[in-house]
């Protein structure tokens, strides 16, 4: 009896030397971030995600914490996660705002707040993505003047100069839209007022000849002659076939 308990005795002696020497695989810095680098580039943005997060708690001071801060931006903007792709940027700017990334960074925030305000179902919809509120668009539209403004020699800038200018022409449309509906109601000075705000404030947008139209119909149905012939004269410049009606 006393032999087995001391069997007993120097086995479990044994096991609790054998746990004691077994310590957690902690993985390196390097390990982490390759492993989210490479699920990133195939495209498992979930996996690659988490990650990246998974680095940064583990050493939130380290070699790739930076990089993989930046990466995580990605990876929730391809995974349609763009509230959660903004919340990373603007966390990444307080910490490095003298970052040489920043020209990306505010890139990429234009680019997800212009995606947050297409709602997939809408989008396949009849419905005209200027006639919904602009709110977030002319967040996004900020991101970008400040983009072009800041980093002039930034190679984002041609693409985020062709969505300036697409949302440019969607704010002027949503104007059209409001002076259109004062017209119908016969609110002509109301209608007056957003037709000239199109014409000085988008004067380059595809909306400019239908608001100079507007402008013509509503200066003649107040009486006002000499103001609807500079509106008609300043439409056969722009587009010299085409009469108000």
């Amino acid at each position: 009896m006393k032999k087995m308990s001391r069997l007993f005795l120097t086995a479990a002696v044994l096991l609790l030397a054998a746990c004691a020497s077994q310590k957690p695989t902690v993985k390196t810095e390097a390990s982490y971030y390759s492993e989210a680098h490479d699920a990133l580039k195939a495209g498992n943005y979930s996996v690659a995600t988490a990650g990246y997060e998974a680095l940064e708690s583990q050493y939130p001071v380290g070699n790739y914490t930076e990089q993989a801060q930046l990466e995580l931006v990605y990876g929730r903007y391809m995974q349609g996660d763009y509230a959660s792709a903004i919340a990373a940027i603007d966390r990444y700017m307080r910490l490095h705002p003298e970052s040489a990334n920043l020209d990306y960074v505010f890139y990429m925030r234009g680019l997800s707040n212009f995606a947050i305000d297409q709602d997939a179902i809408l989008k396949r919809l009849p419905i005209n993505m200027a006639h919904r509120d602009m709110g977030q668009a002319k967040v996004a539209f900020d991101d970008f003047r400040q983009l072009i403004t800041r980093f002039p020699s930034s190679q984002y800038n041609a693409d985020a100069h062709q969505r300036l200018i697409y949302l440019r022409n969607q704010f002027a449309e949503a104007e059209l839209h409001v002076a259109r509906y004062y017209e119908m109601r016969g609110a002509f000075v109301a209608a007056i007022n957003r037709a000239r705000w199109i014409v000085e404030n988008y004067p380059e947008s595809q909306a400019v000849p239908k608001a100079l139209s507007i402008l013509v119909n509503n200066y003649n149905a107040l009486n006002m002659k000499d103001l609807a012939a500079q509106a008609q004269d300043l439409l056969k410049t722009i587009e010299p076939s085409k009469k108000a009606g």
